[in-house]
């Protein structure tokens, strides 16, 4: 199953990290268990902890209701809600939900993501940075999707290393999450595809830089297109131009430090590129709209009353 990975970080990075690591399953690099399973693995007070994940995760509610929140996002989850989170995002699970799900976890080897200007044909028609993090399926798709996991459960609990069983699982999973890219594409106004393949490959070197590279210029360089251009696809794409991306992509970074880390804010200000710490507390003010103190201390807050 999933481990945490126990690495050596500054104070600034401190927000843990979820690996995908299983032995028995290094070769195909895809798991499927029950929440209550994992629940069931791990130490109550550990599993309530924020985690930065190191995989994709899909979670199909199968029965109960409860919440779970991705990035600062509380997502209500009921029968039939299709969770999707990327890897590298911050996940916080609540050990107060009572529903019961489904849970297939993806290392980043098993499915080629960003993986150059030239995509695979079937990753580049996954889309899978178009998706929403949450789907509420209709009773027809829900069926397709939970028929789909458990085809796939049943080789996975059967799965015996070989290069057959890996073709199969990963063959499997990949014909489940273009059944969804279907779903998600339907939810997707069809306009806002226009010069998605320049803004894919800027969220590839935004990903790779933001920590120190902060200017629009610097991307349209390494993308070899000029600032307008680039800034056209971002605003057909996300509906920003390209140096709001940025900043956003920045702040996002100083928010999941400030709620989980312990981090001071000249630390955080440092391992974002921020020459200062008053330049870093401007910036993040004129981006979220208050100051990284009082973000930090409203969201401490709540998590103290739920713990």
């Amino acid at each position: 199953m999933v481990k945490i990975k126990q690495t050596k970080k500054t104070e600034a990075t401190v927000i843990r990290d979820t690996e995908f690591v299983n032995a028995r399953l290094a070769a195909v690099g895809i798991e499927l268990m029950l929440l209550s399973e994992l629940r069931s693995k791990v130490d109550r007070q550990q599993f309530m902890l924020p985690e930065r994940i190191g995989f994709f995760m899909l979670m199909l509610v199968t029965s109960g209701q409860g919440v779970h929140a991705v990035d600062f996002v509380d997502y209500p989850l009921s029968q039939g809600s299709l969770l999707f989170v990327r890897s590298g995002q911050v996940q916080r699970w609540s050990v107060n939900d009572t529903f019961e799900a489904t849970l297939i976890l993806i290392a980043p080897s098993a499915l080629p993501h960003r993986s150059g200007s030239v995509l695979p044909r079937e990753v580049e028609l996954l889309a899978l940075d178009d998706w929403y993090t949450q789907l509420q399926l209709d009773k027809e798709n829900n069926e397709r999707i939970f028929s789909d996991m458990l085809r796939l459960k049943s080789d996975h609990d059967n799965f015996d290393a070989s290069r057959l069983d890996v073709s199969l699982i990963r063959h499997e999973m990949l014909a489940l999450l273009l059944r969804i890219a279907k779903i998600q594409q339907a939810r997707t106004d069809s306009a806002a595809h226009t010069g998605r393949p320049l803004y894919r490959l800027f969220q590839k070197e935004l990903e790779a830089n933001f920590q120190k590279q902060h200017s629009l210029g610097y991307y349209a360089n390494r993308l070899a297109c000029s600032e307008s251009t680039l800034s056209r696809a971002c605003l057909t794409a996300a509906g920003c131009p390209g140096k709001q991306v940025i900043d956003r992509r920045i702040a996002l970074e100083a928010q999941r430090m400030l709620a989980h880390s312990v981090a001071s804010i000249a630390d955080i200000a440092a391992y974002l590129g921020f020459s200062e710490a008053t330049n870093f507390v401007k910036f993040f003010r004129r981006t979220i709209g208050e100051a990284p103190s009082a973000f930090r201390s409203r969201m401490i807050a709540p998590m103290n009353m739920k713990e």
